[in-house]
């Protein structure tokens, strides 16, 4: 009977992809305030800095070596991350139906920013670029550095949450492309220099892309892949791709909502899929956390953060 029961088990673990858990990063003070609503974050020097979806003027920092204590100590000691200066134009009265910040990159001392706005029942998207002092850490972003992005279909809530440098550029990435709501996918391409817009061929991905980490020296970068089941009506998702050639984990295998990272790669032909193994993250039971910020750390896995949804996390998943 054992015997029997121990076949069972590992042909089930055979039909079961891999998933991998998300260790919590202890955090203390004013960002673990829903209020906040972290929707991006980005490293600048040695500090990574957590983006609040609010008009707060202020971002959150937290200096990696702290990071990287906090995962290998066993004593879980909380961090409080330190406000630096945000200063900017008054962005509720400059533009209509201001909603917030959805995402932030640094090139050099370069800030961008991007903005989501409702107004007239239609989704509106900005990009807004600054520069940081390297010795307060202050961010300022003047009233003209500010450039309407059309967004490529009208979803609402629905905008740009992704930001990379993409050499002297910025690679604007639309949080929905899936098969059922865009058949061409192509994304924003925007230029600082000239102010100018270009567009980059994407590929279908089902749900939501809600944001990115920098491009590595193999053109390759990681992002957010997300469903709350709720947002089915808004997205109508077709067939899942991921699963034509990776096992659904456990976790998934028992639930609708998705929780994962996928590794895309930037070629002549535009942005597809890399070969990687996308890492499914282990899920909470009856709870879905609403991940909204990611970034690489180093080389030995990634950070990912959420907004409020159950509560505000910044996670540490390893790379196997």
């Amino acid at each position: 009977m054992m015997r029997f029961l121990i076949i069972i088990l590992i042909s089930l673990s055979q039909l079961l992809g891999k998933e991998t858990n998300v260790q919590e990063i202890k955090l203390s003070g004013l960002i673990t305030d829903g209020n906040q609503e972290i929707s991006g974050m980005d490293w600048y020097q040695d500090r990574l800095f957590l983006l609040p979806e609010n008009l707060g003027g202020f971002l959150f920092a937290i200096p990696k070596i702290e990071i990287l204590n906090s995962i290998k100590s066993n004593e879980k000691m909380s961090i409080t991350p330190k406000q630096t200066r945000f200063i900017t134009p008054d962005y509720k009265n400059l533009i209509n139906g201001f909603d917030g910040f959805e995402a932030i990159a640094f090139n050099g001392n370069k800030v961008f920013i991007s903005i989501e706005a409702e107004h007239n029942e239609k989704m509106n998207s900005y990009i807004v670029w600054g520069e940081i002092d390297p010795s307060t850490l202050e961010i300022k972003i003047e009233q003209d550095h500010l450039k309407w992005v059309d967004t490529p279909i009208q979803i609402d809530n629905f905008s740009f949450e992704s930001l990379l440098v993409y050499g002297d550029d910025i690679l604007m990435i639309y949080e929905a492309n899936g098969s059922n709501i865009q058949q061409d996918v192509q994304q924003v391409v925007f230029s600082p220099s000239s102010g100018k817009i270009s567009f980059m061929d994407f590929t279908n991905i089902e749900y939501r892309i809600t944001d990115a980490t920098k491009i590595n020296k193999n053109s390759k970068f990681w992002s957010i892949n997300y469903f709350w089941p709720g947002d089915k009506k808004k997205l109508t998702p077709g067939q899942d791709k991921i699963l034509n050639n990776v096992k659904q984990g456990r976790s998934h295998s028992k639930s609708n909502q998705v929780e994962r990272l996928i590794e895309f790669e930037i070629k002549s032909s535009g942005i597809s899929i890399s070969d990687t193994e996308p890492i499914q993250l282990v899920l909470e039971p009856d709870m879905s956390r609403n991940w909204e910020a990611l970034a690489r750390l180093d080389n030995i896995g990634l950070l990912i953060a959420t907004d409020k949804y159950p509560r505000m996390i910044l996670g540490y998943v390893a790379f196997k």
